[in-house]
C-alpha cells in the first residue's frame, strides 16, 4: 500500500518539475453524480424489525424473522446487523464533485489538477418506523420511534491528468489519479415524539487515493460537456479504533470514532437498557464509486480578447 502511495506522489510531482512546463490555460470542473458505497461502507441499515416483544424482550441475539405484515413488529437496533463491527450500513448516494486543472505540456495532454468531492450516502433509503418499549419511571412504554443513519465524505486531492486527444479541442477521453485528504462522518438518530437520541461519528480526518477517467466533448467557445466515473480508496492511511471506556459509542455523545481498524471498542447502541458491552472491530475500507455529469468552463477562452 505505500508503495502504491509513493507512485501516486511522484506521478503528481514529477511533471510539475519538468523545464518545459506551461501553466498558461486553466479550466474548472463541476460535476454531479451518484456514489454508490463498496467494501465495508455499504451494507443493510442498521434498524431491523423484531417482533412484538413479550416478557423480556432484550433478547435481540434471535434471529429476526421474515417481514409479515399480518405481524405486530416493534424496531430496535441489534448486533446482528453488523454495524460498526463489520460495516457502516449505507447506501447509494448523490455527490458533487469539481476540479481545477492546469495545462503541463502546450498541448494539454498532461494536466495538473486540484479536486473537491462531497458524497453524502443513503439518500435514497427511507427511515424506518414502528413502535419500541421505552424505559420511563414507570417502566417500559411502548412509543413510536423512528431510526435513521447516514454518512458523508468530503475530501480535497491533488494528482495528474492525462487527456492524449485534447489537442483536437473537439471530443477526448481523460484518466488521472489524485492522492486524497479526507473527511468522514457519520450519525445514528433515533427519533420518538418531539424528542430524539443522536449518535454522531467524526469527524474524521484519513488520508487516501481516488482514480477518475472520463470524456470531454466541447459543445460551444469555452465550454465542454463531461461524463465520467471516479473510484475513491477513502482511508488508506491513519485508520483508527478508540478501545477506551471513554470512548464507547452511546447515544448523545459526538466526536465518536469511526473504528475503521481493527481492534476492540465498547457500545451500548445494541443494548436499550444503556449497560456497555465490549465489540470488536474489523479493519474497514471506506471506498466508493461515482458515476458523474457535469461541465467544463476555459476562462481564457470566454474572456474576450482585448485588440491590439
Amino acid at each position: 500500500m505505500k508503495k502504491t502511495l509513493m507512485f501516486l506522489l511522484l506521478i503528481v510531482l514529477i511533471p510539475f518539475i519538468t523545464a518545459n512546463s506551461q501553466f498558461d490555460n486553466w479550466s474548472f470542473q463541476l460535476g454531479l453524480g451518484i456514489s454508490e458505497p463498496m467494501n465495508e461502507l455499504k451494507g443493510e441499515s442498521p434498524f431491523i424489525y423484531v417482533p412484538k416483544w413479550t416478557g423480556y424482550w432484550l433478547n435481540y441475539n434471535t434471529t429476526p424473522p421474515s417481514l409479515d405484515s399480518t405481524i405486530l413488529y416493534n424496531i430496535i437496533l441489534t448486533d446482528s446487523t453488523n454495524f460498526m463491527k463489520q460495516n457502516y450500513g449505507v447506501g447509494t448516494g448523490f455527490s458533487i464533485n469539481g476540479a481545477a486543472k492546469v495545462n503541463i505540456d502546450k498541448y494539454n495532454t498532461f494536466r495538473g489538477i486540484i479536486t473537491f468531492g462531497f458524497s453524502s450516502f443513503n439518500s435514497f433509503r427511507a427511515d424506518k418506523s414502528g413502535q419500541s418499549p421505552f424505559p420511563t419511571n414507570q417502566g417500559f412504554q411502548t412509543v413510536s420511534v423512528t431510526y435513521s443513519n447516514s454518512f458523508t465524505a468530503f475530501g480535497l486531492g491533488l494528482g495528474l491528468e492525462v487527456a492524449p486527444t485534447s489537442f483536437t479541442k473537439v471530443f477526448t477521453p481523460y484518466f488521472g489519479a489524485t492522492f486524497n485528504f479526507n473527511f468522514f462522518s457519520a450519525n445514528l438518530t433515533r427519533s420518538y415524539g418531539r424528542d430524539s437520541l443522536k449518535a454522531d461519528f467524526g469527524p474524521e480526518f484519513r488520508l487516501g487515493a481516488a482514480f477518475h477517467g472520463g470524456l470531454e466533448l466541447k459543445v460551444s467557445k469555452g465550454i465542454d460537456i463531461v461524463a465520467g466515473a471516479r473510484y475513491d480508496l477513502g482511508n488508506l492511511l491513519l485508520k483508527n479504533t478508540r478501545s477506551g471506556q471513554q470512548d464507547a459509542i452511546n447515544y448523545g455523545k459526538t466526536n465518536l470514532s469511526l473504528n475503521d481498524e481493527e481492534g476492540q471498542y465498547y457500545s451500548n447502541l445494541h443494548d436499550p437498557n444503556g449497560v456497555n458491552k465490549t465489540f470488536y472491530a474489523k479493519k474497514k475500507s471506506i471506498n466508493w464509486l461515482t458515476f458523474f455529469i457535469g461541465l467544463n468552463f476555459y476562462p481564457s477562452e470566454l474572456t474576450p480578447k482585448e485588440r491590439k
